[in-house]
């Protein structure tokens, strides 16, 4: 059984510390990209997620930018925790327009890996505030994410 078990355990770690560091290595990048003050909405985002209906809490991460080749869309590049577990990175698109006040308004749908299950996301972003509220099947809260720290 253990010679089984160990295996297994092993690759799943590989599986997740290189979509850890595929994610921290972007994190980073559009971190040191950010300009001081930011000019809108666009970038890197780190705060917590927190459900309403059973207070399981993590560290939530997102990196925001339009998407290639989509105008008219916008890519939200999530990495989200909860406990000692990392859930892997995936990416909510959806449509948006960037205020004249570089704020972003975020309204759609975002289906989690895992089978996990699909979830409402509503919410704005300012250049300095990202909060948001999420409602699936089991589940509804809140996200609230800054920009990070230099």
């Amino acid at each position: 059984m253990n010679s089984v078990i160990l295996p297994l355990a092993a690759a799943i770690s590989v599986a997740f510390s290189s979509c850890a560091s595929s994610y921290n290595g972007g994190f980073t990048e559009a971190s040191a990209a950010l300009p001081n003050p930011p000019a809108n909405a666009e970038g890197p985002w780190l705060g917590t997620w927190k459900s309403d209906v059973n207070d399981h809490t993590g560290p939530l991460w997102c990196i925001v930018q339009p998407t290639p080749d989509n105008p008219g869309k916008y890519d939200f590049r999530y990495r989200a925790g909860w406990g000692v577990f990392k859930f892997g990175d995936y990416t909510h698109t959806t449509p948006a327009k960037l205020g004249k006040d570089g704020s972003l308004a975020l309204s759609g749908e975002m289906k989690l890996p895992g089978g996990l299950g699909t979830y409402q996301v509503k919410g704005k972003l300012t250049r300095e505030t990202f909060s948001a509220t999420y409602q699936g099947a089991g589940d509804r809260g809140t996200m609230s994410l800054k920009r990070p720290t230099p």
